[in-house]
Parts: C-alpha cells; structure tokens; sequence
C-alpha cells in the first residue's frame, strides 16, 4: 500500500511539474511574442518618423538651394551691371587732345556715376542680406 502511495505521489508530484513546465514555457513563448511585436512596433513607428523627418530635410535642402541660385544669379546680374556701368563711364572719358598733359576728363559725372554703380551694388548687398536673414542678430 505504501508503494502505490508513493507511486500515485509520484506521478501527482510528476504532473504538477510537467504543468508548470508547460505553462511556463507558453508564457516564455506568449511574452516574447509579446515583446518581439512591441518591439517591430515601436520600430516601425521610428522608420516611419526618420522618413518623415528625411522627406522634411529634402524639401528644406531644395528650398535653400533655390534661393542660394536666385540670390547668385541676382549678385552675379548686379556685379555685371556695375562692371559694365563703371566701363561706360572710362569709355566716355574723351581721348586726350595732341599736346595736352591730362586729357579733359568729366571727373563730376564720372564720379558720380561710379557713386551711383557704388550705391546699386550696395542696395543689392543689403537686400540680398533682408532677404537671407543675415543681418539678423
């Protein structure tokens, strides 16, 4: 009788064990299943905010790059003008006259001119400047 005693302790001993083996090890399963999807979620999620935040980044890069290519076609545009302002007003310097020292030169609308190139490119600097924010402090 003792030996069936032990015997049916044994195998009540054996299933409560093989029942706590499986239910553990569904749990262990059930939670890194669990885990694994949080963590293919919370991944997805980031992908989508750095994609997002890429898109963003293009778009600013393509709108800086515009402006940067206005801003330097408009100074190379306004140097050129200057340039060819400043070559109008030597070329309409009179040639000297045979035997005088100097040529007569008209130094009163010479100058201004150059001062009225001076002060264009000047204009063209300061709007440039409002127009990227760079004289903002």
């Amino acid at each position: 009788m003792n030996r069936v005693r032990l015997i049916i302790g044994a195998v009540i001993l054996l299933a409560i064990v093989a029942a706590v083996w499986m239910i553990r090890s569904g749990g262990e399963r059930a939670g890194a299943a669990k885990v694994t999807q949080a963590g293919e979620q919370q991944r997805a999620g980031r992908l989508a905010e750095a994609r997002s935040d890429e898109r963003a980044a293009t778009a600013v890069s393509a709108s800086i790059s515009q402006r940067v290519s206005r801003a330097d076609a408009l100074s190379t545009a306004a140097v050129q003008a200057t340039i060819k302002d400043l070559r109008d007003a030597l070329d309409a310097v009179p040639p000297a006259v045979a035997g005088d020292p100097f040529p007569a030169a008209p130094v009163e609308r010479l100058r201004d001119q150059i001062n009225a190139s001076i002060a264009r490119a000047n204009r063209a600097a300061d709007d440039a400047d409002t127009a990227s924010g760079t004289d903002q402090d």
